[in-house]
């Protein structure tokens, strides 16, 4: 069933008997409706946009931000039916084994499950997802070095996937321009939560659990205006809601020319234990190889300040044996409390507080960014694989570059998972702390981001957390 609440109110007895509430139809909230009904619960799946993008609709994203340059928080997701997977790029890796073990470097990094609590949905989410199954990586000569591998979906819009079967499905109500405004109830379980369409038409709908999957700034958000509001009536009051808020840095850091025989993939990172040595987070390298002119302007370079490496270079590129590249990377922030989403005092059109994004990136950040390419450089050295010649922001330590690459429209963190809830807003089951029926879905629930973009890891919790409220 769609119902569309700027048009109509529905049958109010059609909606007080369902085992299951999702709020928000992303990645996370559709997979967990479609696999939810698939084993029989009624679910309610509570879409605030439209089934395509309303100004109405996105104009509740609008939020300030304080720290680093960073994207206007309106443009950096969607809000219709499919959320941010209706403009991602497919890229897709799952968590590495070593993201789920970094407390080396604190409590706070440590996560309440392992790689193999998701493990098993791997091959599911994969499916969803429409990539292989396979994620080859291969240690390099002297181990410091992996190259990894990436799958790419078409990328799956979840609106175009999901929305007509849905529409279809007997066990699932579909609502659409049905914004959170309240929730209702005592001892710790809502009873009931209240929509409001952009036309002022509302409706109360009661169920036995209710999941957040709203993203990874608007969980933050309502769990925070919930908390001022109620104070510990639904939750735990003192929970660190909105903390360790986490994206991915995305910068060009440079040139390399490469040998095309010793370096044949585009991918790259370190290898856990040279992570651990060096005391620094993930990273992934990217070359973004060169046409044939762009690799002899950087051979021209090298000519100038080292003639006999130039004459050297220029001879395997008449041969057709090295290479000129871009090198990118994108890194692994550190989830530090400062990094939050907190509550402004501007107000959206439904009378909720707007968001504030406080967001800088801090030094281990830059640590592991710079050492990570440093281990790069002198495994491409010492192998005589390639030559980087470092940006100039990185080489001499000044400020990031402002322009296009700033990150990588990732949001992570703020209703973190962690066995305490000193350090994390739910529970190793996505259960939010002193709640008896609220749960959190999506990349907002992460302890720690990896280096890798959230989307695979995002639907293998959604298939972990609906097969625990079915067991």
């Amino acid at each position: 069933m769609l119902i569309d609440l700027n048009v109509s109110l529905p049958d109010f007895n059609s909606l007080e008997n369902f085992d299951t509430v999702i709020i928000g139809a992303g990645a996370a909230g559709i997979t967990l409706a479609d696999k939810l009904s698939s084993l029989g619960k009624k679910i309610a799946l509570i879409e605030g946009g439209d089934q395509e993008y309303t100004n109405d609709s996105q104009e509740i994203y609008k939020a300030n931000t304080v720290g680093d340059p960073y994207f206007e928080l309106d443009v950096a997701r969607l809000r219709f039916f499919g959320g941010s997977t209706n403009h991602w790029g497919g890229w897709c890796r799952s968590f590495d084994t070593i993201d789920f073990n970094r407390q080396y470097l604190g409590p706070e990094y440590k996560w309440p499950v392992v790689k193999s609590d998701i493990d098993q949905y791997l091959s599911d989410a994969c499916n969803i997802l429409e990539i292989p199954k396979s994620f080859k990586d291969v240690p390099l000569r002297g181990g410091d070095i992996n190259e990894i591998e990436y799958q790419f979906s078409p990328p799956v819009n979840f609106n175009e996937k999901y929305l007509k079967n849905l529409k279809n499905n007997k066990n699932v109500t579909v609502i659409l321009n049905s914004n959170l405004i309240d929730i209702n109830g005592e001892n710790r379980r809502v009873k009931f939560a209240t929509f409001s369409s952009y036309t002022g038409n509302k409706i109360d709908i009661s169920s036995a659990r209710y999941i957040f999957a709203m993203g990874g700034i608007e969980n933050s958000r309502y769990l925070l205006w919930f908390q001022k509001k109620y104070s510990n009536k639904f939750f735990d009051s003192n929970l660190p809601v909105g903390e360790y808020w986490m994206e991915h840095p995305y910068f060009s850091i440079g040139k390399a020319i490469v040998d095309k025989r010793k370096i044949v993939k585009n991918f790259y990172s370190l290898s856990p234990q040279a992570q651990k040595e060096l005391y620094i987070l993930n990273c992934t390298f990217r070359f973004d190889y060169l046409h044939e002119q762009g690799t002899k302007a950087l051979i021209r370079d090298a000519l100038c300040v080292a003639p006999n490496l130039g004459k050297k270079l220029l001879k395997l590129a008449n041969r057709n044996l090295v290479c000129g590249a871009i090198l990118r990377a994108s890194w692994e922030q550190a989830p530090i409390a400062e990094n939050r989403i907190s509550l402004d005092t501007q107000l959206d059109k439904f009378k909720i507080p707007r968001s504030i994004l406080y967001w800088k990136k801090n030094q281990i950040d830059r640590n592991t960014i710079k050492k990570s390419v440093d281990l790069l450089n002198e495994f491409l050295l010492e192998t005589d694989a390639g030559r980087i010649q470092y940006d100039e922001w990185l080489l001499n330590n000044q400020e990031y570059p402002v322009g296009n690459e700033l990150a990588s429209w990732h949001h992570m963190g703020g209703t973190r998972m962690h066995s305490q809830p000193k350090f994390g807003v739910i529970d190793s089951n996505c259960k939010v702390y002193g709640s008896k029926n609220i749960w959190i879905a999506g990349s907002s629930i992460f302890t720690t981001g990896g280096h890798t973009p959230p989307t695979l890891p995002i639907v293998q919790f959604a298939l972990r957390l609906a097969k625990h409220l079915t067991s």
